[in-house]
């Protein structure tokens, strides 16, 4: 069996935070707060007050294993802060000074990055803190305001929680939180001890030494059979999401141009958790908690949270006992057209996919392999925080999530890595099928570190219809990394 040869060209350097400019671009003019994104006013570095704000955030974010804050919007209705706008936002936001502001209050020392959007005639400021946390992150030092009221706790946790007040806020760690925080750096630390296994047991069979293993300290442990029942219901799902999209896209009597995208290229994803769990109405809070828990690894992510987007006719709205969102921009700073829905058990997302809105390759004769695998693997991340939020604590260790995959407009179509130009493919092979599904389980409380053979198994059964195509394994495996890792 034939397969691509791929080749990266790592970054290499000192003191290096990764700044995703389409991240930076896409949290600049789609805001939405998550528990890995932050929002807040125009603040600067000098006044203790605002000097506060952005420690907390930070070390709150730093604890949450990673994510951005987003200087210069209204953290309720998410448009620009115009009043309070300064002359020189890159000059006031320059990475040293932030780093500084960071260092003398973080116990851990890390290093944080900031990056630039323009829009609507100004620079905005997104403060990026890299995931990697291995120890809890405490402040070092108390901040107080001119009246001697505490601002900064000494050796306070700070974390992005929903526990605080069902939204995602900042707040000292609640005991709710200690759980998840200690899980966060252990499977950070577990990743570290699997890079010192690759780097030290490379060229041994590692299947045969991992159930070499399993059997001496486990015998009775089998693989978990596939529930068939799941899978139909995810099946089932997708039938009636296609059904949503299509009747939402009626409703919205959208342009010509939205129909057109609707029929390219897209990617479908349905979600379903077994055992359900417990019903729950879909107010605004359980809206809250899904959309609040996105780690929004992109600057476009699945299920986006479109609640505050200036066009009225994309936010979601309630019907069926369900949340739908139908997102549509064919213009403006980039296109999209997505669809989603979101039950308490049932997660539905249908995506036009960007090989076919781009200048950059020819519409309908190209698939990303690489964007592939990072949006099914965002997918995968995302469903399972959702679920996450959602579930009990106590219930959460017996849960399965069933995720099943179906690609649409691909016949005629060549693997090429038009999207990531540092990455060579040997050949273009073709595709003469036009749908494929495929579907993957996992237990809900599996670490994200460890999902990389899931997207393999995704995956491959839509790689396989271009002339037998098979991306590597440890392909797959980076490039999930840098997406879990914020690092594209």
């Amino acid at each position: 069996m034939r397969y691509a040869a791929f080749y990266y060209q790592l970054s290499i350097g000192g003191r290096f935070v990764n700044i995703d400019q389409e991240q930076i671009d896409g949290l600049v003019n789609a805001p939405a707060e998550s528990l890995n994104v932050e929002i807040k006013r125009w603040i600067g570095l000098t006044d203790p007050q605002h000097q506060a704000k952005i420690v907390k955030g930070c070390l709150a974010l730093r604890n949450r294993n990673g994510g951005s804050l987003v200087i210069g919007f209204d953290d309720e209705t998410l448009q620009p802060d115009r009043a309070g706008a300064p002359s020189s936002p890159r000059d006031d936001f320059h990475v040293d000074k932030v780093q500084g502001l960071i260092s003398r209050f973080s116990q851990e020392i890390f290093e944080v990055g900031v990056g630039f959007s323009h829009r609507d005639g100004l620079d905005y400021p997104v403060i990026v803190v890299p995931p990697g946390v291995q120890v809890p992150v405490a402040a070092k030092r108390e901040l107080k305001d001119g009246f001697g009221k505490q601002l900064v706790v000494e050796g306070g946790i700070y974390f992005r929680t929903l526990n605080a007040n069902g939204v995602p806020s900042t707040s000292l760690a609640h005991p709710k939180d200690w759980r998840e925080i200690v899980e966060i750096c252990f499977e950070n630390r577990e990743a570290d001890i699997a890079r010192f296994l690759r780097r030290h047991l490379s060229g041994i069979d590692y299947k045969s030494l991992v159930n070499g293993l399993s059997t001496m300290s486990r015998p009775e442990i089998v693989s978990a059979p596939v529930s068939r029942d799941l899978q139909e219901e995810c099946n089932e799902l997708l039938k009636e999401g296609e059904m949503r999209f299509r009747k939402a896209l009626e409703s919205k009597r959208v342009a010509d141009e939205t129909f057109i995208m609707a029929d390219l290229l897209s990617m479908q994803v349905a979600l379903v958790v077994d055992p359900s769990l417990p019903n729950r109405s879909p107010d605004a809070g359980f809206l809250s908690e899904a959309l609040g828990s996105n780690p929004r690894y992109t600057g476009w992510p699945t299920w986006a949270d479109s609640r505050g987007f200036t066009e009225v006719s994309n936010r979601p709205y309630v019907i069926n006992n369900g949340w739908e969102s139908l997102i549509y921009s064919p213009h403006g700073w980039s296109s999209h057209l997505d669809f989603w829905r979101i039950e308490p058990n049932r997660f539905y997302l249908r995506r036009a996919l960007q090989d076919d809105l781009t200048d950059k390759v020819r519409q309908g004769t190209a698939l990303d392999p690489i964007l592939v695998i990072l949006r099914v693997a965002e997918a995968i991340a995302v469903g399972a925080a959702m679920v996450k939020s959602l579930a009990p604590e106590e219930n959460l260790a017996g849960l399965r999530i069933g995720f099943a995959f179906k690609w649409t407009k691909l016949a005629n179509r060549s693997l090429s890595t038009w999207a990531n130009p540092m990455v060579m493919m040997i050949g273009s092979p073709q595709s003469q099928q036009d749908e494929v599904f495929s579907y993957v389980e996992m237990a809900a409380d599996t670490p994200l570190k460890s999902i990389a053979p899931i997207v393999d198994e995704a995956t491959k059964s839509l790689f396989v219809i271009f002339e037998g195509e098979r991306i590597p394994t440890n392909v797959i495996e980076q490039w999930t990394d840098k997406l879990i890792n914020r690092k594209l």
